[in-house]
């Protein structure tokens, strides 16, 4: 393993310490800082959502800089969630936009220990072209779209009367079939 040197500066005091270098080989990359947000360090996290439950209970993050991966730790209430796919972070020791506007662009990494498993729908975008049918087996239609409006999500079905929008939720989900990209759904009575 290689050893670098690393300084951190605090106050007025420029601190030397060596440090180990982070194996790439252990991590994941998750997304990048989009742009600065604010003037007091925040910075827009835009990551693949697949990752939103790993970074949930997070405390630090990983920046590629110069070609090593650098742990940021967040400060206190440095994380909240914007979008499906997008947060607004700060972190210890970063409190102006000047700082932030240096991270902008950097890749963001997690130790791959870190990423949690998904099953195998990660996310109900991933039933776009599944055919849905009713918990009875009536054909309605192919999802053509999924929408998440405020964290209720809607599918777009194109049945034989054209788009139709159905809501989604877990307690809704009757059966999926991943092999033949079939789902079936406890459609409430008078919705279709």
């Amino acid at each position: 393993m290689q050893m670098v040197f690393f300084y951190v500066r605090k106050s007025q005091f420029t601190i030397f310490a060596p440090m180990e270098t982070i194996p790439r080989s252990d991590c994941q990359s998750i997304g990048f800082i989009r742009k600065t947000h604010g003037v007091r360090g925040e910075m827009l996290l835009e990551y693949e959502p697949q990752y939103e439950a790993s970074i949930e209970s997070i405390d630090r993050l990983f920046l590629e800089i110069n070609g090593l991966l650098v742990p940021f730790f967040l400060a206190e209430e440095g994380f909240r969630y914007l979008s499906a796919e997008s947060a607004i972070i700060r972190f210890e020791h970063l409190d102006t936009e000047r700082d932030a506007r240096r991270l902008v662009s950097h890749p963001v990494y997690l130790f791959r220990s870190e990423i949690e498993k998904e099953a195998d729908i990660n996310t109900p975008s991933d039933f776009r072209n599944f055919s849905l049918f009713d918990e009875h087996g009536n054909n309605k239609g192919i999802i053509s779209k999924i929408d998440d409006y405020a964290g209720n999500v809607v599918l777009t079905v194109e049945g034989a009367d054209g788009p139709v929008l159905v809501p989604f939720n877990s307690e809704l989900l009757h059966a999926i079939d991943l092999k033949n990209q079939t789902i079936s759904l406890r459609i409430p009575e008078g919705l279709l």
